[in-house]
């Protein structure tokens, strides 16, 4: 028997909406990833920018395309392509990323390491400063907003061993399927931003571990989006903190929600009104 054939198949599924000079970088690195037992799904939401006829003509041997009509949002399009999966694991990478070759290997050595392991969080540091850290894992405030660990802060070895965390960033995760299978995939009605919380809580509540994986190193270039795009984002940001508050947070959190929100917001605010005047 092969090295390969004993290795859990593993599903990686990369959304896409209007990201064609993106495509390239992402799933080239996808192609020179030293674990090789894979299935790579690529979801198309729609994508108006020639991204469809770009995968099939670069990529059409590697990736099984699914295409979506319309933009369902990263939790409805990821759903699709879970659905349409077959590895024990799934790995979502976001389409403005580039993994290291040994990304998938690091994290499905962690998640074999134990039963309950139901997900793990990469390395992901910015695509354009290697240096500084995106986030190693997720934390979520008292006010319900999710940030992540390590977000700018110079990658000095601080977040080098592999631990237990809170949740991972949708942009880079290992979900386990049987996790999946029994606490429901994204919730829709998140759209966008968020939806990795939600489904980072419910995993824990029903007893399923997060691993950082400090040797699973992704590149992403945070944010890549235009302006036109920016009410979107906060619109969608801050509906869905408030729908986590409201759905996790015992009662007494709950109605402390403003004040939470107000201390984590007031040094943002100083330092805009410092920089204005």
């Amino acid at each position: 028997m092969s090295l390969q054939s004993e290795e859990p198949l593993v599903s990686v599924i990369t959304l896409n909406w209007n990201g064609k000079r993106h495509l390239k970088e992402c799933l080239v690195s996808l192609k020179k990833q030293t674990y090789k037992n894979l299935e790579v799904i690529l979801v198309d939401n729609g994508s108006t920018d020639g991204s469809v006829d770009y995968i099939r003509d670069n990529f059409g041997d590697f990736v099984k395309l699914i295409e979506n009509k319309t933009n369902l949002g990263f939790a409805e399009g990821n759903n699709i392509g879970i659905k349409n999966s077959s590895g024990k694991y799934i790995l979502l990478l976001n389409n403005d990323t580039k993994a290291d070759p040994l990304w998938v290997e690091e994290l499905v050595k962690v998640a074999e390491s134990g039963d309950k392991i139901g997900m793990c969080a990469s390395k992901v540091l910015s695509f354009g400063n290697p240096k500084t850290i995106d986030n190693v894992g997720h934390l979520i405030y008292k006010d319900g907003l999710n940030r992540g660990r390590g977000r700018l802060e110079y990658d000095q070895g601080q977040y080098d061993n592999i631990e237990e965390v809170f949740f991972p960033s949708g942009c880079a995760a290992l979900y386990r399927k049987k996790m999946l299978n029994e606490i429901g995939q994204f919730d829709k009605d998140f759209f966008a931003y968020s939806d990795d919380t939600d489904i980072g809580i419910r995993g824990r509540l029903a007893g399923w571990k997060c691993m950082y994986v400090p040797r699973a190193i992704v590149y992403h270039k945070y944010s890549d989006s235009t302006s036109p795009y920016a009410l979107f984002k906060a619109f969608h940001a801050e509906r869905n903190r408030l729908w986590i508050a409201i759905k996790y947070f015992p009662l007494p959190v709950l109605l402390c929600n403003p004040y939470y929100t107000v201390l984590r917001m007031l040094p943002i605010l100083i330092l805009s009104r410092e920089y204005v005047s």
